[in-house]
């Protein structure tokens, strides 16, 4: 029995891929999940503090993201 390698993947067009999820892509959602759960007062924020505190999020949510991922 052979071990699964990234060759056997690439070379056999056959075989299952294992799906790569993009976290990255969702970070704007979460933020914004993450920014309704923080603040209560969500859709009484001025724009600017709004997209401030999402920048913000987000900022975090790259930095985990980075720090886990590598």
């Amino acid at each position: 029995m052979t071990g699964r390698t990234t060759d056997f993947f690439k070379n056999e067009s056959h075989a299952l891929r294992l799906p790569e999820i993009v976290l990255r892509d969702s970070l704007g959602m979460l933020a914004i999940e993450i920014l309704k759960e923080k603040r209560t007062d969500f859709a009484k924020l001025d724009y600017n503090i709004m997209l401030q505190e999402l920048y913000e999020i987000i900022k975090d949510l790259h930095a985990e993201y980075q720090r886990q991922r590598f």
